[in-house]
């Protein structure tokens, strides 16, 4: 019977996947992946619009979000929204350039930006 070369795929196939499901569901490896097209976000527009400013970005409207953590943390953060965010509070007439920050959803931690695309945003306050 060990000698059935039909026997001997079919229990190769079965001890790889078992390993696999053992690796992927009890040590949960640290893996990275991109995500791309994330919307930069101007936040706390308020405080302009109290002294009669708005700010108009110029680039970039998207950024692509390289992401590291546990696999069950990444997919977690993936399946949630992610977002690029521009504080604009500070800002003055002008031409502006200020730091994009990556928000994650709540309740996910362990995740950590490795890199994003482009690290300030630009733009005009008027």
């Amino acid at each position: 019977m060990l000698k059935n070369k039909k026997f001997q795929a079919i229990l190769s196939l079965l001890i790889a996947i078992g390993l696999w499901m053992y690796v992927m569901g009890t040590v949960d490896p640290t893996v990275t992946t991109t995500i791309r097209d994330v919307t930069v976000e101007k936040i706390n527009e308020d405080v302009l619009e109290e002294k009669g400013l708005s700010a108009d970005l110029e680039r970039p409207d998207t950024v692509n979000i390289e992401i590291k953590g546990a696999r069950s943390d990444v997919n977690e953060a993936k399946e949630g929204e992610i977002r690029a965010t521009v504080d604009v509070s500070n800002c003055e007439y002008g031409e502006n350039e200020t730091e994009i920050k990556v928000k994650f959803p709540d309740g996910v931690s362990g995740v950590k930006v490795e890199n994003i695309s482009q690290r300030t945003a630009v733009f005009t306050v008027k």
